[in-house]
């Protein structure tokens, strides 16, 4: 989730009225949104006592348990559950931000869980499916109103950066499948729906994405006889092509292929092999194994990989060479022009540290914080404590240059799920309903 524009309210010095914990009694949530896989953060050793944040303006907007809220750009939707015995005829919300004013309301007639959403162009995407077999079902919704401009059985994967495609993946009956021949990705116009260029793909074809942030820049086909294309989303032409993988049957799975910075990785055995991601000339082999570690897609101007084991490694891009190891952390994240990285602490918490991304020695301690959306283009990180005794939370903003904190919000009643965006901070209820501060 994007982080939106935040509240200033002063350095961490005098102890406040109500302080923010500082030795919680449990963890709060397994959740860290930019890719924490799974860890939760919580309060630990603070340092120095902090300024009390000073009240913000508090609005609410209504939800039910089961309902889909969500923020896209400078609006906050909710879709309503269609399941239950409360259910009735499915709806979608939408709110301003920061002020939660209700825009509009209108008939959304999809059924099933929420399985992606964008915009771009004034237009709203939405995809949901009823079940994991079942038909996918996509609208583009105008922002304005909430008129539905089309509707498709295909599967939303993003907009293109540059000219604000939509991206489908389609079958002949709307079931999500691979491999069969049957297949095609198009790109279509927001408004319209109008088809600006289609990819058959072939049978025994596998597709990968390649993002930058939120946006796909290139589809990646792995094809049975062994052949792999990248192709550019804008207009669907092919950038390389090359004879990377040992040929397969086309039934079966292709295999492991990650994505860091401008490499495309190709997994053979318990080694990958380096290409460049435009022109697919190889560049480095090194020892990843592709089944037990993660190569984080962005990690600034090292490659991190995570082993699903514990333990984290830096390499570096141009050669392969490994650049440091420590088994004591969990992950290595890219923050801006900083390298955060994460270790377990007592009672799952997550301690959180910057270090030089060529030595892997730490330059600054965080501290222990669940982190709400992604970092903000300076690499600053906001951070959420959160007491399960009061149900309050408080959120700072985290500097890695310093290794600050500044706390600009204290909220109540939440249950722990909150995101920055647009100018507001948002939290999900006890009640399950939204709560809004600015």
């Amino acid at each position: 989730m994007a982080v939106g524009g935040l509240i200033d309210l002063g350095e961490m010095r005098h102890r406040p009225e109500e302080a923010a914990p500082e030795s919680p009694r449990m963890p709060v949530r397994r959740r860290l949104a930019w890719a924490l896989a799974g860890l939760t953060a919580l309060a630990a050793t603070l340092g120095p006592s902090t300024s009390a944040p000073a009240a913000l303006v508090e609005a609410t907007i209504p939800a039910r348990l089961g309902d889909f809220p969500f923020a896209v750009g400078e609006q906050f939707y909710v879709v309503t559950s269609d399941r239950g015995e409360r259910a009735g005829p499915r709806t979608i919300t939408a709110y301003s931000l920061p002020a939660a004013q209700r825009l509009w309301q209108a008939p959304l007639p999809l059924s099933g869980a929420l399985r992606g959403v964008g915009a771009t162009a004034g237009q709203m995407l939405i995809s949901t499916q009823p079940e994991l077999l079942q038909q996918v079902e996509s609208v583009s919704i105008r922002e304005a109103s909430g008129q539905i401009a089309w509707r498709r059985r295909a599967l939303f994967e993003g907009v293109t950066p540059v000219r604000g495609h939509v991206l489908l993946w389609t079958s002949p009956d709307g079931t999500p499948t691979a491999s069969t021949g049957n297949e095609t990705l198009e790109a279509v116009d927001a408004v319209t729906g109008a088809v600006r260029w289609s990819y058959r793909v072939p049978k025994g074809g596998w597709l990968s994405y390649r993002y930058a942030g939120h946006a796909p820049t290139h589809v990646v086909t792995l094809l049975a006889s062994g052949r792999v294309e990248v192709r550019d989303v804008e207009d669907g032409r092919v950038l390389a092509a090359g004879d990377l993988l040992p040929p397969r049957p086309p039934s079966v799975p292709a295999g492991y292929v990650q994505f860091a910075g401008e490499l495309v990785l190709v997994r053979q055995e318990s080694m990958v092999t380096a290409y460049g991601l435009d022109r697919l000339d190889r560049r480095w082999a090194a020892a990843i194994d592709l089944p037990t570690e993660y190569v984080m897609p962005d990690c600034g101007k090292t490659l991190c990989v995570v082993s699903q084991r514990g333990g984290v490694r830096a390499l570096d891009p141009a050669t392969g060479r490994q650049l440091w190891a420590d088994p004591t952390r969990t992950y290595l994240s890219r923050a801006g022009d900083h390298l955060v990285a994460a270790t377990p602490a007592h009672d799952g918490l997550a301690d959180l540290a910057v270090l030089d991304p060529r030595t892997g020695r730490q330059r600054e301690h965080l501290g222990a914080w669940a982190l709400v959306g992604p970092p903000g283009p300076s690499g600053e990180l906001v951070g959420m404590r959160t007491d399960l005794t009061t149900s309050r939370a408080w959120l700072a903003r985290l500097d890695p240059r310093t290794g600050g904190a500044r706390f600009f919000a204290l909220v109540e009643a939440v249950s722990g799920d909150c995101e920055v965006h647009a100018g507001a901070v948002i939290c999900r209820r006890l009640d399950a309903t939204i709560g809004v501060w600015r």
